[in-house]
């Protein structure tokens, strides 16, 4: 087959996933949003045209080999042959099956990349699972849906912000805040072309793009749990990077600085950040005030305040649960059932741990808690892939054999209008 062949089917392979991993993170189909069923009818058509023409240059393929020696089995059909007959051993039979790969099959086969590495996976196998650019493992979709599941439910913002999957590195949300309107006549300025935003304009509108960053997370298994079963191993790498990538992804929304991760909220909250003076309540004292909790939600227009929910740091969380009224009821009420938030004047209460703590080094400067409608205001930007690199040497005199997990994402304020800071 050649590299034209490969290349279509590796970019219908490549729209499946992300389409797969849009499902995936949607237990409930009908809780899907609109713009992410339409995301994945686009990607799912995408993908079949890409099979078409994989399958018609598959064909040309064949016909141009037997053209090439009519009398006889040229040596590339004997080749691709084998390869074939090695395809049928895994897939059970049929050799264009490269896409059609079992959960089961895909499951054996990233273990068995993961114990011997990826040489010892035969070509339609590396088609399958290894990344052409890098060589990289990628970790099938069938196994990385999991993980992806369990960033909303061990994270917090995540579960809350609107995530957007991409395949740039690079993810303009102009299409999405850079909207000009207006009763009768709209007046375009600057048409000689565009200047790049001022600090004054940042703070008004937000960033006009988000980039994407690595998140990487070293793994290293003992060459004995290495050889334990295919569901064993899968499941311990699921659980690991699944739980650690929660966190590290919930403690970069909080406070990221943007330099090789996403912005936090609460970095765009700073004096001088995106996020407007304003829209900000100081405090008299390092104390939290009942009264000026509430009266964030009245800083933010009712557009955002309506759908508005209280994060705050680990230890403003205990200090605001313990605020009471004159009749010694506690403010905040904790949720009476199992996957909905905490309560406080009304209004979903989330703990963020990653959030700036109360200590003397942040008065006045970073939020401990945040009001605002984190899904009109933080986009989490993903390239809804999880790729692997298996390292040999480096931990060899350990018994250890090491694994760089390493995922795709960004994040950043996209509409510093929705959220209200207060500073403790």
């Amino acid at each position: 087959m050649t590299s034209r062949y490969q290349d279509l089917l590796e970019k219908s392979l490549q729209c499946i996933n992300l389409s797969r991993a849009i499902n995936d993170r949607y237990p409930d189909p009908t809780k899907m949003p609109a713009d992410d069923h339409h995301r994945m009818k686009s990607l799912s058509a995408e993908a079949m045209r890409l099979k078409d023409m994989a399958e018609t240059q598959r064909q040309q393929d064949n016909l141009e080999s037997w053209a090439a020696s009519p009398e006889g089995t040229h040596p590339a059909l004997e080749s691709k042959a084998g390869v074939d007959a090695a395809v049928a051993a895994v897939t059970g039979g049929a050799p264009e099956a490269q896409s059609k790969f079992s959960k089961s099959q895909a499951q054996a086969m990233f273990a068995k990349a993961l114990r011997n590495g990826p040489g010892s996976l035969n070509l339609e196998e590396k088609a399958a699972i290894i990344e052409d650019a890098t060589g990289q493992i990628i970790v099938p979709h069938d196994l990385a849906g999991p993980i992806f599941l369990t960033l909303p439910r061990l994270g917090v913002l995540r579960n809350l912000a609107l995530v957007r999957p991409t395949t740039s590195n690079l993810v303009d949300v102009r299409a999405l805040t850079g909207v000009t309107a207006g009763w009768g006549q709209i007046e375009i300025t600057n048409a000689a072309g565009a200047t790049p935003p001022t600090d004054a304009a940042i703070a008004a509108t937000g960033p006009n793009t988000i980039t994407v960053q690595d998140l990487v997370a070293l793994v290293k298994i003992g060459v004995d749990e290495l050889m334990d079963t295919d569901a064993n191993l899968v499941s311990l790498v699921q659980e690991i990077i699944g739980a650690k990538f929660a966190e590290m992804e919930d403690d970069a929304f909080a406070l990221g600085n943007g330099t090789s991760k996403p912005f936090g909220i609460a970095t765009r909250a700073t004096v001088g950040g995106a996020i407007p003076a304003a829209q900000g309540v100081t405090a008299a004292a390092s104390a939290v005030v009942p009264d000026q909790l509430k009266s964030m939600q009245y800083l933010i227009t009712s557009r955002f305040a309506n759908n508005g929910v209280y994060l705050a740091s680990d230890d403003a969380t205990q200090a605001i649960a313990l605020l009471k009224d004159s009749t010694s009821n506690y403010l905040w009420q904790p949720s009476n059932q199992a996957g909905q938030p905490d309560v406080l004047f009304g209004r979903p209460f989330y703990r963020m741990s990653g959030l700036p703590a109360m200590a003397a080094t942040t008065f006045f400067t970073e939020p401990s808690v945040l009001f605002g409608d984190v899904r009109s205001g933080y986009m989490v930007a993903d390239r809804q892939r999880i790729t692997v690199q298996r390292l040999d040497e480096r931990y060899a005199d350990q018994g250890l054999v090491g694994f760089l997990f390493r995922q795709r994402v960004g994040g950043d304020v996209i509409r510093p209008g929705a959220f209200a800071k207060y500073l403790l």
